[in-house]
C-alpha cells in the first residue's frame, strides 16, 4: 500500500508537459534522445517491452526489441506524411496499461501476437513524433536521437528483465503498479 501511494504521487507530480504528446521542440539530436527519458509514457513502455523480451521464448527474445525500433522509425515516417489522430494518442495510453496487464499476468503469448503487440506499440510511439521530428530543422538529429535512446531503454528493461531471483520479482511488481496507474491517469488526462 505505502509502495503504491509513492508512485502515485511521482507521478501526480511528473510534468504533464514530459508526456508524448505534440509540442515538443524538436531542434536536434539532444531533443530527440531526450524525450524517450523526459516522455512517461515512452519511458514506461520501452522499458517494459525490453523487460517482456527478456522473459519471452528464447526465439522472440531479440526479435521483440529490433521489431519496436522498426516499427517506431515507420510510425515516425508515416507520422510525417499524416496528421495525428487522436485515436494514436488513446492507443499510447492503452499501450501502457496492455504492457502493465502483459507483465502482471507474465503471459504466455504467442510468438505472433508478441511480435503484433510490439510492432503496434511502435509504430503508434512513432507515430506521435513524425510530424515533429521529420520535418523539424535538425529532424534527421532528432530521429538518431530518440532511437539511439530508444535502444538504451530496450536494452535496460531487457537487463532489469533477465534478473530473476527476488529483486527480479520486486522490479516486475513495480513496474507493473507504475504502467497501472500511468496508464490509467494517460487514459483520464
Amino acid at each position: 500500500m505505502k509502495k503504491s501511494l509513492l508512485i502515485l504521487m511521482a507521478l501526480v507530480g511528473f510534468p504533464l508537459t514530459a508526456m508524448a504528446h505534440p509540442g515538443h521542440d524538436a531542434v536536434g539530436f539532444m531533443s530527440g534522445f531526450l524525450h524517450p527519458l523526459t516522455g512517461l509514457d515512452h519511458l514506461l513502455v520501452m522499458l517494459a517491452i525490453g523487460f517482456w523480451a527478456a522473459r519471452a521464448p528464447t526465439e522472440n527474445r531479440f526479435q521483440i526489441p529490433t521489431l519496436f525500433i522498426i516499427f517506431l522509425l515507420i510510425g515516425l515516417t508515416m507520422g510525417a506524411f499524416m496528421t495525428t489522430s487522436s485515436m494514436v494518442e488513446l492507443g499510447i495510453a492503452v499501450s501502457v496499461l496492455a504492457m502493465g496487464l502483459i507483465l502482471f499476468l507474465s503471459a504466455r503469448i504467442s510468438a505472433l501476437w508478441q511480435l503484433m503487440l510490439t510492432s503496434m506499440f511502435g509504430l503508434m510511439h512513432g507515430f506521435v513524433h513524425g510530424q515533429e521530428l521529420v520535418l523539424a530543422e535538425h529532424g534527421f538529429m532528432a530521429i538518431l536521437g530518440l532511437t539511439l535512446t530508444t535502444a538504451g531503454l530496450l536494452a535496460t528493461g531487457f537487463l532489469l528483465g533477465r534478473q530473476k531471483d527476488r529483486i527480479g520479482q520486486y522490479l516486475q511488481s513495480l513496474l507493473i503498479s507504475v504502467l497501472a496507474v500511468a496508464g490509467a491517469f494517460f487514459l483520464i488526462a
